[in-house]
């Protein structure tokens, strides 16, 4: 499971594809384009340096992925939630989450290192929202990485994609680097002590918590 991002600006060439979708995704991501709004073909060429050719194919992997939708004789749209569908892709996400996450033993010094290293950029990105929601996304990619059930990290990670827009939204209303990098404290202990089931609840209670401040804005 990777974090989602790419560099915009990049140049036509072999891989524009996937380069194409991998900014389209940044732009989901860093709320440049917002859930429910045309995602115009002519514009994304000319603000990623893509032909529209590639920029075509790269929306319709993005519409299978459940990132954007398409209306006939309207085009493309950044795919929108209810609360209720929202409802269904947390649910989803404890169920498989949680699958994985209880069955994790404690990883080693190396990989230790490197996620306290990603959260403390976390709590140093202060209002930097870009940093944080990278961070943040790059974070528990990493621990999901750890597990060997890489079919339900897969599916993870496709609940993941669908539900980009929002999990943005959900951070850009928190706006605290602090508060997240506090919670991802407890599970970095969690991980430490190789206890699955307390990382796995900690985990619970921070994604409540993003469900939490998304409901409101959905109903």
């Amino acid at each position: 499971m990777s974090a989602i991002g790419s560099p915009i600006g990049v140049d036509e060439g072999a891989g524009a594809v996937q380069r194409a979708a991998a900014s389209i995704r940044e732009l989901v991501m860093q709320r440049r384009l917002l859930p429910g709004q045309q995602v115009r073909q002519e514009d994304l060429s000319h603000q990623i340096g893509i032909s529209r050719g590639p920029i075509r194919e790269a929306l319709q992997i993005l519409q299978a992925d459940g990132v954007v939708a398409y209306e006939r004789n309207r085009g493309y749209f950044v795919t929108q939630f209810s609360a209720d569908e929202m409802r269904q892709l947390y649910l989803a996400r404890d169920l498989l989450e949680t699958a994985v996450l209880t069955e994790l033993g404690r990883p080693g010094e190396e990989e230790l290192a490197a996620l306290v290293a990603i959260n403390e950029e976390i709590r140093a990105a202060g209002p930097d929202f870009d940093q944080m929601m990278r961070g943040n996304d790059l974070f528990h990619a990493r621990i999901l990485d750890l597990s060997p059930q890489r079919l339900l990290v897969a599916e993870i990670d496709r609940v993941w994609r669908m539900s980009v827009a929002y999990r943005a939204l959900s951070v850009s209303v928190l706006n605290d680097s602090a508060v997240v990098a506090e919670e991802h404290d407890g599970m970095l202990e969690a991980l430490r002590d190789g206890d699955g089931a307390t990382l796995a609840d900690l985990w619970r209670s921070h994604r409540q918590v993003s469900l939490n401040r998304l409901l409101p804005i959905l109903r």
